[in-house]
């Protein structure tokens, strides 16, 4: 199944989704501790305000040669295709929440194995692998380098 995609609305509407998400985030995950006018929050602000602008300008703009019926940049997209790329992701995303609830080494476990299966491994052997090298990866970071790991 193919869709065809208007490349410049559908990535405006991400980025500013994303610029939006990140000015939210910036003052949670940068403290500051003086009360100068430049801080350690300002380069990441410019940073998503220039994103955030851009993103309006080619949205806007592709918006209105839509309404103007003008030729637009699109993208065909076969679902089939991209539905691997998806599900990869999808995989990424819970590997990310799963840190948190289970720890390090059991959701990379977890992940590795998940990816191995997704990409229809049958030989035992890498699955085994997989296990060794996360177990040994934890165990580096925590007993040698001293690392706090989730």
């Amino acid at each position: 199944m193919n869709y065809k995609i208007k490349v410049n609305v559908v990535g405006g509407i991400i980025f500013l989704i994303l610029a939006m998400i990140l000015w939210y985030l910036i003052p949670s995950q940068i403290p500051v501790t003086t009360d100068a006018v430049i801080t350690s929050r300002s380069f990441p602000k410019l940073i998503v305000a220039v994103m955030f602008f851009s993103s309006l300008f080619i949205l806007v703009n592709d918006l209105i040669k839509i309404a103007r019926k003008l030729p637009v940049q699109e993208v065909e997209v076969n679902l089939k295709e991209e539905g691997r790329a998806v599900i990869t992701c999808i995989l990424l995303i819970l590997y990310a929440v799963l840190l948190n609830i289970i720890g390090f080494l059991f959701a990379s476990i977890a992940y590795c194995c998940a990816m191995l299966a997704f990409f229809k491994c049958k030989n035992w052997k890498y699955y085994l692998t997989v296990i060794i090298i996360c177990t040994l990866v934890t165990y580096i970071f925590k007993n040698i380098l001293l690392v706090q790991l989730p």
